[in-house]
């Protein structure tokens, strides 16, 4: 019991942290878009808070250098930095939503792994990542927009 209440502790004190209220704009710039990592959600193992990563969409490109935990399916040769990774954008798609959420949605290729990326973008400043990679787990991330 003493675990869900330090949990559900650590949620909402992210969740109404300052730097999730700082931003209160109704118009999300989605091709100059960066999202501070605080918060990764494993589909197999617990969720945990996390330092200095980021995700980053600059026009059609992805920079991506975000944690993984999960299990790989089939191995990727010649791909030793996981996660970390700067690609093209394919097929994306950015509809508005109720209370000015922002989804974007689009396919990115490294190597021989292709990911299935949905991004929830929030006016005050919160971020929703959810990851389907092509040969492993999917996973969720928690961070905050710039």
């Amino acid at each position: 019991m003493n675990i869900l209440h330090n949990l559900y502790a650590t949620l909402v004190l992210t969740t109404l942290s300052p730097a999730c209220q700082a931003q209160d704009t109704a118009d999300i710039n989605t091709d100059s878009l960066c999202i501070d990592i605080s918060y990764m959600m494993p589909q197999r193992y617990s969720a945990k808070a996390v330092t200095n990563f980021s995700l980053c969409l600059r026009g059609d490109t992805l920079v991506s250098y975000l944690p993984y935990m999960g299990r790989a399916y089939q191995p990727t040769f010649g791909n030793t930095n996981g996660l970390d990774f700067t690609g093209p954008v394919t097929d994306k798609s950015v509809t508005k939503g109720r209370k000015g959420k922002t989804t974007i949605k689009f396919h990115c290729k490294n190597n021989a792994v292709s990911y299935d990326f949905k991004i929830e973008v929030y006016p005050k400043g919160g971020a929703y990542i959810h990851l389907i990679p092509s040969n492993a787990d999917a996973i969720s991330y928690r961070g905050t927009w710039q």
